[in-house]
This record gives C-alpha cells, sequence and structure tokens, in this order.
C-alpha cells in the first residue's frame, strides 16, 4: 500500500509541476502584455507578486542559454525518482525520457510564449522608432528613451543595450547582444537592417516600416497555422504518451508483476526494444506536428 501511495504522489507531482509551470507562464505572458495591476495589492504587493512571476522568466532563459545543462539535470532528476521507486534501471530510464521528452516540449512552448510576447512588443517598438526617427532622433536615443515605454521581456533587453552603448559598446556589438538575448528571427532581422542601413546610410524609416509589416505578417501567418494544426497536435500528444500513461497505470496497481517481469531477461530485451520504438515514435510525432522550429 505504501508503495502504490508513493508512486501516485510522485505521477500527481510530476503532472501538477508539468499544468503549474504552464499557468505560471500564461499568467506571466498576459499581465506583462496587457500591463495590467493585480487587483487588491498594493504597490508593494504588487512588486512583489510580479517578482514572483519572473521565476517563470528565469526558467525559460536558463533553458534558451543553458539547454544541455537543464537537459542533464532533468533526466537525471527523472531517472533517480523513478529509481528509487522501480529499483529498476531499464525501465527507470524509459520512463524518464518519455516525461523528459513532454518536459522539453513543454519548455520549448514556454519560449515560444516568450518570443509571440517579444515579437509583438517589437511591432510597437518599431512603430515608437518610426515617430521618433521623424522627429529628428538618433538611433541610439530611441533605444534609451524606448527602455522604460515596454514591459519584460524587451524592456529589459532595450534598458541593457542602451547601458551597453553608453559604456561605448560599438553599435554592431550592441546590437549583437541584443538580438541574442532577444533570440528570435524577427529580432534577427531588426538587427541586420540596422547595421546594413549604418554602413550603406540612407532613409531608415522605410525600412523600418517594411520591418514592422514582415513581422505582423509573420505572425499573423504563425497564428493561423497553429489554428489550423492545432487538432492534430493535441491528437499526436494523446497518442505518443498513452503507452507511456497505460505502462505508468499498471506499475502503480501492478507494481510487484511490472517490476518482476522486467527483471527478467525477456521482459528487459522487450523494455528495450519497446522502449526505443516508443521514444522515436514520440520524437517523430512531435517533430511532424511543430511547426514552430
Amino acid at each position: 500500500m505504501n508503495d502504490i501511495l508513493v508512486s501516485i504522489v510522485f505521477i500527481l507531482s510530476v503532472t501538477f509541476l508539468l499544468f503549474g509551470l504552464k499557468n505560471i507562464t500564461s499568467i506571466y505572458s498576459a499581465i506583462y502584455s496587457s500591463g495590467i495591476r493585480i487587483p487588491g495589492l498594493g504597490k508593494h504587493n504588487s512588486e512583489k507578486y510580479h517578482r514572483k512571476i519572473g521565476i517563470a522568466e528565469i526558467i525559460i532563459n536558463k533553458w534558451r542559454t543553458r539547454r544541455k545543462a537543464l537537459i542533464i539535470i532533468i533526466l537525471f532528476v527523472l531517472i533517480l525518482c523513478v529509481y528509487l521507486l522501480s529499483r529498476n534501471f531499464v525501465f527507470s530510464l524509459f520512463i524518464s525520457i518519455c516525461l523528459g521528452i513532454y518536459i522539453f516540449d513543454l519548455l520549448n512552448s514556454l519560449e515560444e510564449k516568450r518570443k509571440d510576447l517579444l515579437n509583438n512588443q517589437l511591432i510597437e517598438f518599431l512603430n515608437n522608432m518610426a515617430v521618433m526617427l521623424k522627429a529628428g532622433n538618433t538611433i541610439r536615443a530611441v533605444f534609451k528613451s524606448s527602455a522604460s515605454l515596454f514591459k519584460e521581456p524587451l524592456g529589459a533587453y532595450l534598458k541593457e543595450t542602451a547601458t551597453e552603448l553608453e559604456l561605448n559598446f560599438t553599435f554592431d556589438e550592441a546590437l549583437d547582444r541584443f538580438s541574442q538575448k532577444c533570440g528570435s528571427r524577427e529580432a534577427d532581422l531588426l538587427v541586420s537592417s540596422l547595421k546594413i542601413n549604418n554602413k550603406i546610410g540612407g532613409d531608415l524609416i522605410p525600412i523600418i516600416d517594411n520591418v514592422a509589416e514582415s513581422i505582423r505578417y509573420n505572425l499573423k501567418l504563425k497564428s493561423k497555422i497553429r489554428t489550423m494544426s492545432i487538432q492534430s497536435r493535441y491528437s499526436g500528444s494523446i497518442i505518443s504518451i498513452f503507452p507511456v500513461i497505460v505502462l505508468i497505470l499498471m506499475f502503480i496497481f501492478k507494481k510487484e508483476s511490472v517490476i518482476g517481469y522486467f527483471s527478467t531477461g525477456i521482459g528487459v530485451t522487450l523494455l528495450i526494444i519497446g522502449g526505443v520504438m516508443e521514444i522515436v515514435g514520440i520524437i517523430i510525432i512531435k517533430k511532424i506536428t511543430d511547426i514552430n522550429r
């Protein structure tokens, strides 16, 4: 009975962790994109709440910049937890890799939400840049004055870029670091346009308008594709994870039989063959239904 309770607690913990990360990021994106204040909270509590939400941004940034290290850590923790429950390394490795794939997929979806929010902010930033350039401001002045106009994530990147320009970084170096921090193709397009214009000269305002229009078109196209493919993506996720769920349920309610079978030579061989086929199938389904990469 204790083994069953421990297994159930472990599965529920992993499930709630996945949904919790997703909900935190959804709240984070909604608040920062709309600028809504939290009802019933004072200034101090509101800032404290925003700092708590910033944990999601930290996770996303670490996943973007330290992906290999996070993969190793997550897999190690999963394998250790499952092994403590099952005392079977092959079974633990199979379950951990399958769960790890879905955790990595969740982190990728959180990163895509960050990029969507960032790209929407980039459109506003480009519109603001065009207005300020018409008023006679320089690009350096645009970055400096726009840093306080935007919330996370773009606001922080603009502030860092403005600081670097004040510290006598070259214009190209500051833009390259800005593009690296943003980590999106739309930001790369903007940076490339600014760098080319800085070298050859010319009227920058039409270029800015064209870049803004391109980003706006890309966002509309991505949104349309996601809407059209949402059913296939959910169907693929359900189909791919169903065998893993069945095996986990069998482990919960028939632990001794499952572990005993997978401790034999035939059981280990079948688990390795089935595990490889299942993992390859999950990866293929994810690749087919993923329209963002």
